[in-house]
């Protein structure tokens, strides 16, 4: 493995002089290439996914920043004392990329990807998405911590990647209906894996014909006029967000400067958003549909190929993003009040629109319903960040993370935000020949569920948010027939 984890420090510092901006249209452009869509064409997607990663990570930056100095103020004005504290998911992707186990996963990882997608076994092309690996890479260093297997770490790996993959399947018809980005899907399930509960949810609101309330930003537009349209949403949003952070200052003058610019910058988003996702699917759409039509054509004959992608691209659209920042008074009072809790949402609070992107795809834009799904989701992450916290923090300090002055413990709630891998580390580091057993039951049920996906494709992308006709055109077929 020795080979696999120097390949894997070569690889990573690539990564990082390159970055995803530019690393990603080179991977597309290559892969267009190979399977022979036009120079021109390939160039020109290449030039524009560019120029939309570019324009993405700008504005989300700036965001970023006046986000973060607000939420840290809102989590601080809870008035209670946490001995866990968030410290953000850098800490995670630190921790990966110091410990052998996570560098060699640079490697494995994306011979693993290569090999399950040409073996057909997921549609997800996963590589151009490697900087997410770290997701749910950091569980299986947790398995190998506990247990002392690099072995078990490793398969852990692999086994959640599977997890991953699957879920990026399920969803990207929806995701792809939705958003308007044919041809892609998320691979970073931190984002995505709530879309279990969103499902789940909407199965049984259709089942008891619970009538639905439509919350989307057009019905708000419909119904409220130019106060629903998406710059009032931003500034409304803004403004009672930064009162709450600024609830003890607000005889200010300059407290009152912060809150509107905080304001305008939400506002700023929602507007410039669809331009800049526009320039992103000029240079998608084309490439998209001959990599597509290529695929379902040629020796491969795929009926469906998809392109991990970034989070960042489904980031501010109105309806995700709104839904995120409704999230963030929504946990930090769970937070508060919840028995046994120990964390409270702070350097991560920002990622909170990221949080809600696989629910928003699968409720078609209804801001209630994904902000009710993520409330009771996100709330239980609460426990499993408080769970995890003691060994996060081996693990960091492991690494190099110094801890302040009154840190006892930390955690990245963000990371510790995925239900389901947590289930799969507690499997796969169980005691003795106990974990052996529940490793079993986690690869019966993912064989048994990628079964049942690959033999009743359209039932389960409509139960993760599809439409009839979208799940038909995906499939390429003209009748419903699965």
């Amino acid at each position: 493995m020795e080979f696999f984890t120097q390949a894997g420090i070569v690889f990573k510092a690539f990564l990082d002089t390159f970055g995803v901006t530019v690393l990603v249209p080179i991977v597309v452009f290559v892969l267009s290439i190979a399977i022979r869509v036009e120079l021109k064409k390939a160039l020109r997607a290449a030039i524009f996914m560019a120029i939309g990663l570019t324009a993405f990570n700008l504005i989300l930056n700036i965001l970023w920043g006046q986000l973060d100095a607000v939420m840290v103020l809102i989590s601080a004005n809870v008035g209670k004392v946490f001995d866990v504290v968030d410290i953000g998911w850098p800490a995670a992707a630190a921790i990966v990329y110091s410990n052998s186990l996570g560098m060699t996963y640079f490697i494995v990882g994306l011979l693993w990807n290569l090999i399950l997608f040409f073996t057909r076994v997921t549609d997800t092309f996963q590589p151009t998405d490697i900087w997410n690996y770290y997701y749910f890479v950091v569980w299986g260093i947790m398995v190998q911590f506990v247990t002392g297997s690099f072995v078990l770490g490793l398969a852990a790996c692999m086994f959640m990647n599977l997890f991953v993959l699957l879920v990026a399947d399920f969803l990207a018809p929806a995701l792809q209906e939705y958003y308007g980005y044919e041809g892609l899907t998320c691979t970073c399930i931190c984002v995505t894996n709530i879309s279990i509960l969103a499902a789940l949810l909407r199965w049984v609101q259709m089942k008891l014909h619970i009538k639905e309330v439509h919350l989307e930003p057009e019905k708000l537009q419909e119904k409220l006029g130019f106060f629903g349209e998406p710059a009032m949403i931003g500034i409304i949003m803004g403004i009672l967000l930064g009162v709450v952070a600024y609830i003890h200052d607000l005889g200010s003058m300059a407290t009152w400067s912060k809150i509107l610019s905080f304001a305008l910058t939400l506002a700023a988003m929602l507007v410039i958003y669809p331009q800049v996702s526009g320039m992103f699917v000029k240079g998608l759409i084309p490439v998209s549909q001959s990599m597509n039509a290529r695929m379902r054509s040629g020796k491969m004959k795929r009926k469906a190929f998809n392109i991990g992608i970034d989070p960042a691209v489904y980031f501010g659209e109105t309806s995700t993003l709104t839904t995120g920042l409704l999230l963030i008074p929504i946990l930090i009072f769970t937070a508060a009040i919840l028995p046994g809790n120990r964390i409270i949402p702070m350097a991560d609070i920002p990622a909170m629109p990221f949080m809600a992107i696989g629910a928003i795809a699968v409720f078609k834009g209804n801001i209630l319903n994904a902000a009710i799904t993520g409330g009771i989701w996100y709330s239980l992450v609460h426990y499993i960040a408080s769970d995890t916290a003691a060994l996060f923090t081996q693990m960091a300090t492991n690494a190099g993370t110094t801890l302040s002055a009154g840190q006892t413990f930390v955690n990245s709630w963000c990371v510790s935000a995925q239900p389901p891998l947590w289930v799969i580390m507690k499997a796969f580091s169980a005691p003795g020949a106990l974990k052996f057993i529940f490793i079993a039951v986690c690869l019966a049920v993912y064989v048994l569920a990628l079964w049942h996906f690959k033999t009743h494709r359209k039932a389960w992308f409509m139960f993760f948010g599809a439409s009839a006709e979208y799940a038909d055109q995906y499939l390429s077929i003209a009748s419903a027939a699965v």
